[in-house]
């Protein structure tokens, strides 16, 4: 990894002014990556700006430098740097940016990956980008401190959902220990990133819970939350983030799917799993992701979109009993 350090360190101290760009609809690893990432380009005495193309994830508004989360300065930026983002799609109206940048940097774990940064960084085994980060600047001197290390905390423990996931191991275990070491306070992390919801989103997810439905016996299980029930609730697509755990949750649940009804006739559907690989269901609409939670957007009539998506879950299911 000292070679990918100092290719990085190289870029960053070229550059005048860095961009750092999550994907769409961010999730704790999106947001925390980003962030810490800026994070270190200004301590490292550049201007940087975090952004995704998105509405600013309320969810996340107790990390460190929040403020400057999706508030870019600038108009155009010498490097950019795209963090947790499978494909360049993903970026949205970044992508242009990354189009007129003199340099970029790609920093990420999906498998699906397959570069599309004149630098890239990917890591399929990692359990986050949060954890390659860590890895990538711990040695460099000064780069992570207390505010920078709950960041990474965040990316950690979200995408191993709360290190409950298949992708925790020992030196997920050992990350989160030396992140401690900087002097986080884990316990209202976890307290503001597991137990600290608006009540806006308490009444979204208690019309999304009220409109699950199962399929196969109870090993699928298909959460639908239309337009109205974000409008009802007050909420955005982005506090939809999470919801899908519950489903998931439902005792003999084998693959979850969550449909979020967006303008337009599109649908951002959701596939989360506890063994059968829901990236091979998402890549039959063009989407992606990890063997157990990955996503695509399907446009089209709410039920036959239902009836597309249960349908390539229990094709993945049936593969699964096959292999």
């Amino acid at each position: 990894m000292k070679s990918v350090t100092t290719e990085i360190l190289n870029a960053i101290k070229a550059a005048d002014t860095i961009l750092v760009v999550g994907h769409i609809r961010p999730d704790g690893d999106c947001v925390g990556s980003a962030l810490a990432v800026r994070h270190i380009c200004e301590k490292l005495g550049k201007a940087a700006d975090a952004v995704c193309d998105a509405d600013k994830p309320l969810a996340y508004s107790f990390l460190p430098e929040y403020k400057y989360f999706c508030a870019p300065r600038y108009k155009n930026y010498d490097l950019f740097i795209a963090v947790d983002c499978a494909t360049e799609s993903r970026l949205g109206e970044y992508r242009a940016q990354l189009q007129s940048a003199k340099n970029s940097i790609c920093i990420d774990h999906h498998p699906t990956n397959i570069g599309y940064c004149k630098y890239n960084y990917i890591v399929p085994d990692a359990c986050s980008t949060c954890f390659i980060l860590f890895d990538i600047f711990k040695d460099v001197e000064g780069s992570i401190d207390k505010d920078c290390a709950s960041m990474l905390y965040t990316g950690l423990s979200t995408d191993t959902g709360h290190f409950m996931h298949s992708n925790t191991t020992a030196e997920v275990f050992r990350t989160a220990a030396a992140l401690t070491e900087y002097g986080i306070d884990i316990a209202k992390l976890n307290h503001d990133l597991y137990c600290s919801n608006g009540f806006n989103k308490i009444k979204l997810t208690a019309r999304a819970l009220g409109g699950i439905i199962l399929y196969e016996s109870g090993k699928i299980a298909l959460m639908n939350i239309s337009l109205k029930d974000l409008q009802d609730s007050g909420c955005t697509s982005e506090d939809t983030e999470g919801l899908i755990n519950n489903a998931k949750g439902i005792a003999g649940v084998e693959i979850a799917i969550s449909m979020c009804e967006q303008p337009g006739n599109l649908f951002r559907v959701s596939f989360r799993s506890v063994s059968a690989d829901v990236s091979a269901a998402a890549a039959k609409f063009g989407g992606g992701g990890h063997k157990l939670a990955a996503g695509c957007i399907i446009t089209g009539n709410r039920y036959d979109v239902m009836e597309k998506v249960v349908a390539a879950a229990i094709s993945v299911l049936n593969n699964e009993r096959t292999d």
